[in-house]
């Protein structure tokens, strides 16, 4: 049986989590971004990615254009995947 990968935790500051703590918009992006939300309840600033997740994020800060919802994730999540790609 194959082992599950772990999670990625990416942590934000409070500015960059207040980017994702807006209302959510309308298109095809509310699951994605009710997921952040939840994670970013209360005074919790990390958010844990699976796989499939992790792959979601990056496509909606590449490939969809630069729409509301796909700027505030540039914003809030630039700084955490750079420092992660780094160490």
């Amino acid at each position: 049986m194959p082992k599950e990968a772990k999670a990625i935790v990416l942590s934000l500051t409070e500015a960059e989590a207040a980017e994702l703590l807006e209302p959510s918009g309308e298109g095809g992006h509310q699951s994605f971004h009710e997921f952040i939300r939840e994670q970013l309840s209360g005074s919790n600033l990390s958010v844990a990615f699976n796989d499939e997740q992790l792959g979601k994020l990056i496509r909606y800060m590449t490939q969809y254009g630069s729409g509301g919802f796909q700027g505030r994730l540039n914003r809030a999540f630039r700084r955490p995947l750079s420092d992660l790609l780094t160490t």
